[in-house]
């Protein structure tokens, strides 16, 4: 049985530093421990094969231990933040998938209630994290998120260039809206009292038929509502007007 895994619950955890710092460090990361790991009870070591703490119920030669490089590389994102939030949900027991956690030289371990120890151990865990899994068959097998995107940082400029420039978007949007059903109202809902034509005498027509009108008694010379105009339409009518007054400019010529 030389072949071994890592239990799936810290498979999603390495997946969950993967997505919140994509372009993280990944030179400290690890999983089965090296040979000073195989001369010792570790969690590092595989569970059917090796020297470890606890045995769980299956045969699976399962990893129940990562090491995360500590350099995240994301302005206000930290390894010392995600430690911090970890522990967080581990006391509040909104996750029980942990054993313990390492880093900087101090422990923290669910049989302590999570009181962070003073680490003495052979690495000092400042170049990179541990974390532990349980040994119980629910509890390792289980791929829930561990919430890592919950972790507050501090927006980048890039972050609030790309908020303001969809908040801009969004209330244009909703002002192109809005005037749209303005527009609605006033020029199709709305209707004009007293506008009502010979042919429908009941219809009150909207501020569009009206504007309608106006176009045709210039272009056309007549309109829906059976106003009188001048046969050739107020286009025509000033053609007229103008020619009448041509004439008589003509006339005082002579």
């Amino acid at each position: 049985m030389a072949d071994w895994v890592l239990i799936p619950c810290l498979k999603a955890l390495f997946a969950e530093f993967d997505r919140i710092a994509p372009g993280r460090d990944r030179a400290s990361d690890g999983s089965i421990g090296d040979a000073a790991h195989r001369r010792t009870v570790s969690d590092h070591n595989p569970d059917e094969t090796g020297s470890v703490p606890i045995h769980d119920a299956d045969r699976v030669n399962e990893v129940h231990a990562i090491d995360v490089d500590n350099n995240l590389r994301e302005s206000d994102l930290t390894m010392e933040k995600v430690v911090q939030f970890l522990l967080g949900r581990c006391r509040s027991g909104a996750e029980r998938r942990l054993r313990y956690i390492i880093y900087n030289r101090r422990i923290w371990s669910a049989s302590s209630g999570w009181v962070q120890k003073r680490y003495t151990g052979a690495s000092a865990h400042t170049e990179h994290a541990h974390f532990s899994a349980s040994y119980t068959s629910s509890l390792e097998a289980s791929t829930a998120s561990w919430h890592l995107e919950d972790i507050p940082v501090a927006l980048t400029a890039a972050d609030k260039a790309w908020i303001t420039s969809t908040i801009a978007a969004q209330t244009r949007a909703a002002i192109d809206a809005r005037l749209g059903e303005i527009a609605k109202e006033v020029l199709i809902d709305y209707r004009v009292p007293g506008t009502q034509t010979p042919d429908a005498p009941s219809y009150q027509r909207n501020l569009a038929d009206v504007t309608a009108d106006v176009w045709a008694m210039t272009m056309r010379g007549n309109t829906r509502g059976g106003d009188p105009v001048p046969a050739n339409g107020v286009f025509g009518q000033i053609l007229e007007d103008l020619a009448e007054l041509q004439a008589k400019v003509d006339a005082l010529k002579q």
